[in-house]
């Protein structure tokens, strides 16, 4: 169950990963503008915006982005080389770790009337699953 539950953890960084570098990557090389924008505005209400305005979404997409990318590499190390050999303070990180991120994520889009919850479910049923497989399987002895 400890290997299913570490399985989890690793599809939702790794999805993470991959959701946050394709962002970075559109907004890093001009390919267009936070997608966040799109989300919330009508392009004529993006039209209408001043460059400054969109020019700081942009700067907080990079840099929310980078963190993001920085932070799944970092927990799929923990889950890799700790966490998957049962290695209780591994799940003790990613359980505030990742769930800080994951409550975080639905409060940062309330006011924009949860523009991302379709991704904010997706990742949150990952991280319950695999956090409550691996610490059911850590701590009532099954690790197999």
């Amino acid at each position: 169950m400890l290997k299913a539950g570490s399985r989890f953890l690793f599809i939702w960084s790794g999805l993470n990963f991959l959701i946050s570098s394709l962002i970075l990557t559109i907004v890093v090389f001009q390919i267009g503008n936070s997608p966040l924008l799109g989300m919330v505005f009508e392009k004529s209400e993006i039209a209408g915006l001043d460059a400054r305005v969109i020019a700081a979404l942009n700067c907080l997409t990079i840099l929310y982005n980078s963190y993001a990318v920085a932070f799944s590499v970092l927990a799929w190390f923990v889950i890799r080389f700790s966490l998957s050999k049962g290695q209780k303070w591994a799940f003790w990180v990613l359980l505030f770790g990742i769930g800080l991120v994951e409550v975080m994520a639905f409060i940062a889009s309330a006011p924009l009337d949860h523009a991302r919850w379709q991704v904010n479910v997706v990742l949150s049923a990952l991280y319950v699953v695999g956090i409550g497989l691996s610490g059911y399987a850590l701590f009532k002895g099954e690790k197999k």
